[in-house]
């Protein structure tokens, strides 16, 4: 029978140093690669959160050489990209909370010194209501359209004396102007 050789403390110590520089690499690789991809993460979500109208040529770096696409695809794709809900999610909340401001201001609120200075805060809600729109259409042309065209079905409609949801002819005609305002934005953003 062959005789079993004992390792030395000095052949043990250096197996530990082996063993220990070789999973030290391994949790490098491990966190090398999981920085890469939460590089790229962070960097996509930054993409979409940008919106079509200020990257709009990023899906070039990413899509494969094998395919084409031809021009009225791009262009349908682009369109897509431009009207997306993503990235103008804040926008939408906003808007949401000024129409809600709103109904409190003209139906809710009956304080007796409050009636005089109704319209100043009704102006000044709707107002920031309208900096939401236009900024929005840095990002995505949804919410500047949808005031351009709601705005203006709705003016059209209504007579001089008529109302919808409390407001007349001539708030949606200012909520056109804004959407032109946001498209024309838009347009200055389009890359």
């Amino acid at each position: 029978m062959d005789k079993l050789l004992t390792p030395t403390d000095c052949d043990l110590e250096q197996l530990r140093q082996q063993v220990k520089s070789i999973r030290k690499q391994q949790e490098y690789r491990q966190l090398s690669a999981e920085v890469k991809r939460s590089t790229q993460e962070a960097f996509q979500e930054h993409m979409a959160m940008d919106g079509e109208m200020v990257t709009p040529d990023s899906y070039k770096v990413l899509r494969t050489k094998r395919h084409t696409f031809s021009f009225i695809d791009m262009v349908l794709r682009r369109l897509v990209g431009m009207v997306s809900f993503r990235p103008i999610v804040g926008n939408i909340i906003a808007i949401g909370l000024a129409m809600l401001a709103l109904y409190y201001v003209y139906q809710e609120v009956d304080l007796a010194g409050f009636a005089k200075y109704r319209d100043y805060f009704g102006i000044g809600i709707q107002l920031f209501g309208a900096i939401q729109i236009i900024k929005s259409g840095t990002r995505s042309l949804l919410l500047p359209l949808i005031a351009m065209i709601w705005g203006g079905m709705v003016a059209h409609t209504l007579g001089a004396h008529d109302t919808l949801f409390t407001f007349g002819k001539t708030f949606y005609e200012h909520l056109m102007i804004t959407g032109i305002v946001g498209v024309g934005v838009s347009v200055l953003t389009i890359d």
